[in-house]
């Protein structure tokens, strides 16, 4: 790939997401709205194979923008740990003794869809593509319970960060009454800059401690032309021709038309058959079932 450093998009997307922020190992875990830089770059960490507790390192160069595809459905997880209840003290492995439950509260994100845009220097870039693709460890959406769905490489794109925000399919089903749709992109942005909105402390640094990062939320209007449907295999077809438009198949709408066209086909009339005893005017084959 030559020219100016290129863009890595990422899709991320799953049943479940949780991108703690403030929780830490306490009774709450938080979620932010919005895939953080510490949980994005873990995302890559992993499929670079890095060690648990390992700093940063190279990622720290990468910087994202995330398009809000889909917002997803805040709900909290009731959660147990060991058994018994908080107030027992229960025999442990090593022979002394241990607290009994420990109850926590845990809080995710369903159904939500984001466009991740990472960039920075191309050598680092290239690399976590090329992990993504063979991941030493499985990559998850903030915690390990939460795996993404495929295709969430959509590869190195030698495009800037808005226009990989407008060409991206977008996860969602398009509006009926209106050629555009809106969606939310968070950025980073300078401390002071009068377009802030809010920070997040998602920096990673050693130690598993995190600095504060600035943040701005903004609109961008795109054509409705550009969601996937909710149709699985529309929506991989069309993340799968992103990233490779030199062996793109069929327009997505395209195939569901041909796929809908052949659902209506009436089908090709045959004798019926008849099963021997069902002949016999003395016997009803489905006597037995109440029917």
């Amino acid at each position: 790939m030559t020219g100016a450093s290129p863009v890595l998009v990422l899709h991320l997307t799953g049943v479940l997401q949780s991108w703690g922020v403030r929780s830490g190992f306490t009774e709450y875990r938080d979620s932010a709205e919005h895939p953080t830089r510490s949980g994005v770059l873990g995302f890559l960490a992993c499929a670079l194979g890095k060690p648990r507790g390992s700093g940063p390192e190279e990622l720290d160069q990468l910087d994202l923008t995330v398009r809000v595809d889909r917002p997803g459905t805040p709900m909290e997880d009731y959660h147990t740990i060991g058994g018994q209840t908080p107030e027992e003290v229960i025999p442990s492995a090593d022979g002394g003794t241990r607290k009994g439950a420990t109850l926590t509260r845990r809080a995710y994100l369903a159904d939500a869809a984001f466009t991740i845009v990472l960039t920075g220097p191309a050598i680092v870039l290239t690399q976590a593509c090329d992990a993504l693709d063979r991941p030493t460890y499985i990559p998850f959406l903030g915690r390990r319970a939460c795996p993404p769905d495929a295709p969430f490489n959509l590869g190195l794109h030698s495009i800037d960060v808005e226009q990989a925000l407008r060409t991206a399919p977008l996860n969602r089903i398009a509006p009926r009454d209106r050629d555009t749709v809106t969606v939310d992109v968070i950025s980073t942005v300078n401390p002071g800059d009068p377009a802030a909105t809010h920070t997040l402390n998602d920096n990673p640094r050693n130690g598993r401690r995190f600095a504060q990062r600035t943040l701005a939320r903004t609109t961008l209007t795109l054509p409705a032309g550009l969601c996937t449907g909710a149709d699985p295999s529309d929506r991989y077809t069309a993340l799968h021709n992103f990233r490779h438009p030199e062996a793109a198949s069929p327009p997505v709408a395209f195939a569901a038309a041909s796929r809908r066209a052949a659902v209506r086909k009436p089908p090709t009339a045959s004798p019926p058959t008849i099963h021997p005893l069902a002949a016999d005017s003395g016997h009803d084959p489905f006597a037995l079932l109440g029917w």
